[in-house]
């Protein structure tokens, strides 16, 4: 059985890419690097996407993460989570294809020429039916939410605005052409720690993730994959856009204040 994972290039990519490199055999690693955009073509595709007010929401929110630093903080914040042995390289250079847009006929080429049986995906763009088609067998996401609940974008950050700590976590389904959509085969709860902060919520649904998406594998290798349907009707599916400066402000608020320490105490208390 051929399986070939779809991932970016980040800190989580990398760890997740790693984890699953120890524990199922991969047949190759493609890493999309995104689709070029010109800086026009760019402006554009926002004018189309965005009202006025949108974009001003996210020029905002850009302005804010910068004052915070949050690229800084977030990726020490997030290395210290996974370990920095495990996010800074990948460890399987020997199984990597680097791509420019999965969606594109470089995209494509690549993955049909790898012949995969089953395609694992995380951390990218939506990836198109073409390529999804290439799956002889099947092709999976995993989704760092708990579906059907939080879909969408931000699925770690949400459940800390909503005050639902135990709704943190990850996903592993089916990929269709439904955002988040397709047989759940397996969810599960990031485990968190005291002095987390919004980035390290963010690794720790990662890392739960990662050990989830290597044992529905497993499953999936022996035959005892079974999935059930998801109701679409239930929970909600948030988009980038809703992630502005003052849903930050009240996330930060609330971790300052201890919701994810009283969180982890009220768990230690209740084993």
């Amino acid at each position: 059985m051929r399986i070939i994972l779809i991932t970016a290039d980040d800190l989580e990519h990398k760890y997740v890419a790693n984890k699953l490199a120890e524990e199922v055999l991969l047949d190759g690693i493609v890493i999309d690097h995104g689709r070029p955009v010109s800086i026009p073509a760019n402006i554009r595709r926002l004018w189309r996407k965005y009202t006025v007010l949108q974009l001003a929401s996210r020029i905002h929110m850009a302005l804010m993460t910068r004052l915070w630093r949050d690229k800084t903080i977030g990726r020490l914040s997030m290395m210290r989570a996974y370990g920095p042995e495990h996010c800074q390289e990948f460890s399987r250079s020997d199984l990597l294809h680097h791509i420019n847009g999965i969606n594109t006929p470089e995209g494509f080429q690549t993955v049909s020429a790898l012949e995969p049986d089953v395609l694992l995906i995380y951390g990218t763009v939506l990836v198109g039916s073409k390529v999804l088609s290439l799956a002889r067998k099947i092709a999976l996401n995993m989704h760092t939410g708990i579906s059907p609940h939080y879909r969408g974008a931000d699925c770690a950050f949400w459940p800390l605005y909503n005050e639902e700590l135990n709704m943190v976590g990850a996903t592993v389904h089916e990929c269709t052409r439904n955002i988040d959509g397709g047989k759940i085969f397996g969810t599960v709860r990031a485990e968190l720690h005291a002095d987390d902060d919004v980035f390290s919520v963010f690794a720790r649904s990662v890392m739960a993730g990662a050990q989830l998406y290597i044992d529905v594998v497993r499953q999936l290798i022996a035959g005892k994959l079974n999935g059930i349907d998801q109701d679409l009707s239930k929970g909600t599916e948030y988009r980038a856009l809703m992630r502005n400066v003052r849903a930050e402000r009240r996330v930060r608020k609330l971790i300052k204040e201890g919701i994810i320490r009283r969180y982890v105490e009220s768990c230690r208390s209740d084993k």
